[in-house]
C-alpha cells in the first residue's frame, strides 16, 4: 500500500479551470489555463506526491488498483463548535465542491507525478469528504488483491 499525504487544501473544482484553448497550428483542444488555482494547485500536488513517493520511476503503478481519497477541509465556524461540543476531531462536509470533480485533479496529479501510469487502471475509488482542524487530502492506493502477485 502506497500512502500520501498532501498538507494543503483541497483543490479547487478542476471543472471550473477547463477552458478551449488552442494550440500554435489553430487545434482546439479542452485544457486547464495555465494561471489558474486548480493549475496551480494540481503543480503543487504534483510535487508533494513526488517527494513523498517511495517506489521507484520503474515501479509506476500499471496493475489494476484500488483508491481512496479522503479531502479535509478547515473547520466553519459552526462546524468547529459541534467537534468541541462532541469531541470529534472531524465531521462530513456536505457542501459543495462535488467529491466527483475533486477526484479528477488529484487523480491527474498521481499520474503527472508517475504514481499511476493511467488512471483508467484504477477498478476501485473511495471518496470522503470532511471538515477538520488541519486541511489536507490523504490518499491511499493498493494494488487491487485479485491482480496482486
Amino acid at each position: 500500500m502506497h500512502k500520501y499525504i498532501l498538507p494543503i487544501e483541497p483543490p479547487p473544482t478542476h471543472q471550473a479551470a477547463l477552458r478551449i484553448l488552442k494550440t500554435r497550428d489553430g487545434r482546439q483542444f479542452i485544457g486547464k489555463m495555465a494561471k489558474s488555482s486548480a493549475k496551480k494547485w494540481s503543480n503543487a500536488a504534483t510535487l508533494m506526491i513526488q517527494s513523498q513517493r517511495q517506489i521507484k520511476q520503474a515501479d509506476t503503478l500499471n496493475a489494476p488498483c484500488i483508491v481512496n481519497i479522503t479531502f479535509y477541509y478547515p473547520h466553519t465556524k459552526e462546524s468547529e463548535k459541534y467537534c468541541k461540543r462532541t469531541n470529534q476531531t472531524h465531521i462530513a462536509k456536505a457542501t459543495r465542491p462535488d467529491l466527483d470533480n475533486l477526484a479528477k485533479s488529484v487523480l491527474d496529479a498521481m499520474v503527472d507525478a508517475g504514481v499511476l501510469k493511467d488512471d483508467g487502471a484504477i477498478v476501485e475509488l473511495g471518496l470522503a469528504k470532511y471538515y477538520a482542524s488541519e486541511p489536507k487530502v490523504v490518499i491511499d492506493i493498493d494494488v487491487h488483491p485479485v491482480f496482486d502477485s
